[in-house]
Formats: C-alpha cells, sequence, structure tokens
C-alpha cells in the first residue's frame, strides 16, 4: 500500500461536468496498466469538488472476452490497487477472459485519501478488564479526529461506501462498457451489495465472500463478530488438541498455553526488538489475526510458545504490524484511519462515551478471549455525523448475486450471511465449512469449481449448496 505521504490530496478546482471520465493508461508492474479517474467528491453537488480514483488494470488474454472483473480486498482501507498491481501475472492466469480492474477506493491509498495521524506505534495500546477506567481512551479519540478533519479536510465526510459504489460506476463507464463483474471480499461485499442495490442492471454477476450484513453498523455493539472470533479460536483449540505435533499441547494445550501467555503480558511487555514492545493488547491482536486464515494458525502456536519460553513477541508484533499497515521504514499507510472514518461516513449512530462504555463492557464480558480489546473501542465517537449513511435496498439482477459464507470465518461470522442475502434480495447462499476469513481463492478448496462456473458460464448454484473441505489434520 502507498505510504501516506505519497498520497494525492483532493483537488479544490471545481468542475461543471459530472465527471471527467476518461482513463490514460500507463504501463505499471510490469504486465498491468494504472490510471486516475477525476470523479467529484460530493455527487450531491454535480459542481463541487473533485477527487481521484487510483485504477489498475490487468487485460485479458483471452477469448471470449467477458468484460472488467472488478476486485475489492475488503477493509474498508483495503488496497484494490495492490491486491490486483502485485499479483497481476497471477490475475492473468486465473481469470484469463477478464480485464482484471482493481482500485483503491475514495479515502484510500494511492486515491484522494483521508489522512490522520501516523506517527504511532501499537506498543501502548491497552487491553482492559472490567471496572478499568476508560476516559482517556475518548480524550485520545477527540484529538485524533480533530486532527483528521484538519488533514483530511472537506473529503473526510464522503468517504462512505454509497459514494464508493457510485465511483465504480464512474470506471465502468469511463472503461466503456454495459456491465461488470464484480468480486468482492469482507468489507467488498457491503460496496457490491450497494452497488447492485444503486445499479443492477449494470451487473453481469457478482461474488460477495465473506458477508457483512448491512443492519451491522459499528454502534450496534453486535456479539456477532467477537463470537466469531470466539468460535474461530475454539475450532483452531480443537484441531491443535487432536494434533500431537502441536506444541501447545505440551503447556497443557491451547487454553491453558494461551491464558498463561495473556498473564505474562498483563505484568510487563516483552521487548521485540528496534526498542520496541508487544504489548497484552498486541498479543490479544495477534491471536485473532492468526485466526483469519489457517495457514496462519503455525504461526499462531510458535507465537503462543515465543512468548511463554523465550519472553519474546516477535511472531506476534509481525502479525500485527502486517494487519495495521505498518511499513518497513516504521510509518503506517492510511488504511486504519480509511478503516475507522468510512464504517463512520456509513453509520448514522453517534453513542455518548457512556453508552460506549457501557454497551463494549456488556459485550467483553462474553468474550473470555478476545473481551479485553473489544472492551477498549471507542467507535466513531467524536467523528462528524454521516451526511450520506449506507444504502440498502434489494437488487433486481438478471443473474443473482453470489454469497459465500464460511463456518469457522471470525471476522464475517456465518450469522451475517443471511443478512446480506436478505438486503441484495436477488442472491444466492452457498457455505462451506471451513476455516478462516474469505473463501474463494484463499481459504477453501471446496467452493472453486461453483464460483468459476458462476463467473465464467454465469452458472447459479442451488441456493443454501454447501460443501465440505479436506479435513487440516490427517
Amino acid at each position: 500500500m502507498a505510504v501516506t505521504s505519497e498520497v494525492p490530496q483532493p483537488t479544490t478546482s471545481a468542475t461543471t461536468s459530472t465527471v471527467a471520465g476518461s482513463l490514460a493508461w500507463k504501463d505499471c508492474w510490469g504486465v498491468a496498466e494504472c490510471a486516475d479517474l477525476t470523479v467529484l467528491m460530493d455527487y450531491a453537488n454535480p459542481s463541487g469538488e473533485t477527487v481521484s480514483i487510483a485504477v489498475v488494470r490487468v487485460a485479458a488474454v483471452e477469448e471470449p472476452y467477458l468484460g472488467p472483473l472488478f476486485l475489492n480486498p475488503g477493509g474498508p482501507g483495503g488496497s484494490g490497487l495492490d491486491m490486483v498491481g502485485e499479483f497481476a501475472d497471477l490475475w492473468s492466469m486465473v481469470f484469463p477472459q477478464f480485464d482484471v480492474v482493481g482500485f483503491d477506493p475514495r479515502g484510500v491509498g494511492a486515491s484522494s485519501a483521508v489522512l490522520c495521524p501516523t506517527d504511532y506505534d501499537t506498543d501502548d495500546k491497552q487491553a482492559f478488564d472490567a471496572g478499568d477506567d476508560l476516559s482517556a481512551l475518548f480524550v485520545e479519540q477527540l484529538d485524533y479526529v480533530e486532527q483528521c478533519q484538519d488533514l483530511s479536510g472537506e473529503l473526510l465526510l464522503h468517504v462512505g461506501t454509497n459514494n464508493a459504489a457510485r465511483d465504480i460506476d464512474e470506471m465502468r463507464s469511463a472503461l466503456g462498457v454495459e456491465q461488470i463483474t464484480y468480486l468482492g471480499y469482507s468489507y467488498g461485499t457491503r460496496l457490491g451489495a450497494v452497488y447492485a442495490g444503486l445499479f443492477p442492471d449494470r451487473v453481469r454477476a457478482m461474488v460477495l465472500d465473506g458477508p457483512l450484513d448491512p443492519a451491522e453498523q459499528l454502534t450496534k455493539f453486535s456479539s456477532v463478530q467477537g463470537d466469531g472470533f470466539e468460535s474461530a479460536w475454539s475450532r483452531f483449540a480443537a484441531d491443535c488438541r487432536a494434533d500431537a505435533a502441536c506444541a501447545l499441547n505440551e503447556f497443557g494445550g491451547p487454553e491453558a498455553a494461551f491464558f498463561a501467555a495473556d498473564a505474562l503480558l498483563e505484568e510487563q511487555n516483552f521487548l521485540v526488538g528496534e526498542g520496541r514492545e508487544l504489548s497484552r493488547a498486541e498479543f490479544v491482536f495477534g491471536v485473532g489475526v492468526a485466526l483469519y486464515s489457517p495457514q496462519s494458525w503455525p504461526d499462531l502456536v510458535e507465537g503462543v510458545v515465543e512468548v511463554l519460553e523465550e519472553r519474546q513477541g516477535n511472531i506476534f508484533q509481525g502479525l500485527v504490524d502486517d494487519m495495521i499497515g505498518r511499513q518497513p521504514d516504521g510509518s503506517y499507510d492510511n488504511s486504519n484511519a480509511a478503516n475507522l472514518l468510512i464504517n463512520c461516513a456509513d453509520d448514522p449512530g453517534r453513542p455518548s462515551q457512556e453508552e460506549i462504555v457501557e454497551a463494549n463492557g456488556a459485550l467483553a464480558s462474553t468474550l473470555p478471549h478476545f473481551g479485553p480489546i473489544f472492551r477498549g473501542t471507542t467507535g466513531c465517537f467524536g467523528v462528524p455525523a454521516a451526511v450520506d449513511p449506507l444504502l440498502s435496498m434489494p437488487a433486481d439482477m438478471a443473474v443473482p448475486a453470489l454469497v459465500i459464507a464460511m463456518e469457522g470465518d471470525p471476522a464475517t461470522p456465518m450469522a451475517w450471511a443471511e443478512g446480506l442475502r436478505a438486503a441484495v434480495g436477488d442472491a444466492v447462499l452457498i457455505t462451506t465449512d471451513g476455516d478462516g476469513h474469505g473463501a474463494f481463492l484463499s481459504n477453501s478448496e471446496c467452493v472453486t469449481e461453483v464460483v468459476f462456473a458462476y463467473l465464467y458460464l454465469l452458472v447459479v448454484p442451488v441456493d443454501g449448496w454447501s460443501c465440505e473441505e479436506p479435513a487440516l489434520y490427517g
């Protein structure tokens, strides 16, 4: 992802047209092409300021040509530019009949981006237990948001998902096509659902993988995601106990090992090199990150062993750094700022400090492993009121959307899948018993053939179709 200092700023020039609507392609990433598209900052103000959307395209290499396939990796705050550009050769092999298109949504990365203070580390990030005083967190949040407003200007108010969906349609128009195919992961399912609701006739096919229920806003204080992480931990722990080679069994099993490591870090941070430290909150957060894919479960095991045996936290620090966008030079990208401000631009709720503390406290008390970090979240406190809250409307598409959910997904639990399907209206839901966040081309083998048939041939599976993944331990 782009370093924050390199992010282009919103322009201040006015335009009398809707958008510039053109893409001047330049070679990038070897086999890809990159361009910037000018769009309105506020679609309700056609003569207002404009912003820039960074776009990358990997051209189709085989016939028959099936048009553009738009990808979004999630977040909000994830870079579609990096997702497509950095793996351009792979996309040419996986989707040879599509132009694979990635973009940084408004507010993110190389597009006109929201800017917030990024000269921070997470060493002082805290985990909180019942009864702890959280007042300082809200003072810090107010200061942080004030600096975001100073650095981002009016863009901060217009980075919501509705505008990002409108931007996609401007990209479609600039590409000169009538319809797009869309593949969105995690938050990308929310973005896709809004696009389908606004522009249903412009969707050829749509895969929504790792579904977010549109009703699940930050200020709903829902237990679903917290329960998802607890369930994912339980599934990991069961597999560990079933595997004689799982090193955590030498410490009394995964449960005993987790709480032993947690207790050590409650007493003091551990040095991880270059003067940095692993905090208890980073440890718990790092465990959650490792649950995003069974491929990182070995890191989880090795990380806990490292804490218990060596009193070091390099593995968990690395997991946290990767998730929050720390760059090799110690700076951070703007993904965390974008995540907060996009979510809050979608969310009309602005509960008080007291309401947040009470709701998060009640939620955290139900989460034995992850409660201490859920308790310390401040949500949209201090963020200006949403001017264009998330739209949720059924879509009438020629081909129903395909929603994919995994039983062991920690971040977008299966409980959200029905909510997304209902919101889209014209959709079918397929499921897998696998683990991890996101199924197609990532954590699932058994959905692959079905999804390819849908994307290439528009073969819609039976609603409720499900499959079993190969066992992790034989």
